[in-house]
């Protein structure tokens, strides 16, 4: 049964994933407003593409420890942890800050799976290595890895919870995709390049 209290948390992970990391650090360190160039996003990607490796860096950065922290504010029960981590993810993708417009999930749901699912987030990243290899387009990559993590989860026979967890923040990320597929179909999604600024 859960406390009053347990409520708390998941609500100030939203909040915590509402934090838009890629905005602040390219408005107020790089003078860059990501959600005006490129491909208007302020995830890593964009920010490597209009600014720079180093920028790109720091964003991923951002977001995976707002990820890892979220699932760290649900700690020890694993049932809020896993909410914590959903709602992270939430608030990263709408963000109350940015008129509930923002970012992909992924760098803070593999900040989230590698705190819960250490093991399961290696092989995602395995894939995602191999896939970016491959074809250098980042959303391909994340699309494709994502759901290496419930697949592991359940084929490691991990709770239900997680699997359930693991399932619907792959859903959720690929969801916010949707345009990236889009170009994929129609052969239009730019690979890996930065561009001028």
């Amino acid at each position: 049964m859960m406390h009053v209290l347990d409520y708390f948390w998941p609500a100030a992970a939203y909040f915590l994933g509402s934090i838009p990391s890629g905005f602040l650090i390219g408005r107020y360190v790089y003078h860059v407003n990501l959600k005006k160039q490129g491909s208007c996003n302020i995830g890593a990607t964009n920010a490597y593409r209009v600014i720079g490796f180093p920028a790109a860096a720091l964003v991923f950065a951002c977001d995976f420890a707002k990820g890892a922290a979220a699932v760290w504010l649900g700690e020890p029960r694993p049932i809020i942890m896993v909410l914590c981590a959903f709602m992270a993810i939430v608030g990263n993708n709408w963000s109350v800050f940015l008129h509930f417009k923002s970012g992909r999930g992924v760098a803070c749901g593999v900040g989230a799976f590698t705190w819960l699912f250490p093991w399961a987030t290696a092989a995602a990243f395995a894939v995602w290595i191999l896939v970016f290899a491959a074809k250098r387009i980042v959303s391909l990559a994340s699309i494709i890895a994502t759901p290496v993590v419930p697949l592991v989860l359940f084929l490691m026979g991990e709770p239900k919870e997680y699997v359930v967890f693991g399932t619907l923040a792959a859903v959720l990320i690929i969801a916010r995709h949707k345009e990236n597929i889009h170009r994929l179909i129609r052969g239009e999604e730019k690979k890996i390049q930065r561009e001028k600024r």
